[in-house]
């Protein structure tokens, strides 16, 4: 009896050994569309700048769409991001604000390592000027669409 009881736990063992183990993300991805469930009409991007290094500079992007869609969520310009907040109008039109604050990038070299925590701390590549990146949800799923043509308009100086 004690033979057949250690020969059960022994392959018990054997078997939870060997047993192929998946490794899964806890973060969901998004996907990247070419068109849109919206119809863009304009998007412009205003550049400021405070009239003190300390204060910062970003910018105020302005969405206009055809129709209201509910699940625009943020924006990326330039590696720095901000959230799109609706403005109440009576056109048909909707229109969206986003004011994205520009953060203070260290110009360190970066850190190359076989062990990911020793690269911590790199900054990611700088994203081209000219794309926005407009996170949404459609149909209960994260995704992503890059804008390639923005209006950019002059440089507001607070001072």
């Amino acid at each position: 009896m004690k033979l057949l009881f250690l020969s059960i736990i022994f392959c018990l063992f054997a078997s939870c050994s060997t047993a192929s183990r998946t490794t899964t993300f806890n973060v969901l991805e998004d996907t990247q569309v070419e068109t849109p469930p919206f119809k863009i009409i304009d998007l412009t991007i205003t550049p400021w700048v405070a009239g003190r290094k300390e204060n910062g500079k970003g910018y105020m992007l302005k969405l206009i769409l055809a129709q209201p869609f509910a699940a625009l969520d943020s924006v990326l310009y330039v590696n720095d991001s901000g959230v799109w907040k609706t403005e109440d109008s009576s056109s048909k039109e909707a229109v969206y604000f986003a004011n994205i604050i520009e953060k203070r990038q260290h110009q360190n070299e970066l850190i190359f390592d076989g062990d990911p925590v020793k690269e911590y701390g790199n900054q990611p590549p700088k994203s081209p000027k000219g794309q926005v990146m407009i996170y949404y949800r459609y149909k209960n799923k994260p995704q992503r669409y890059i804008h390639k043509k923005p209006n950019i308009k002059q440089t507001l100086l607070y001072m």
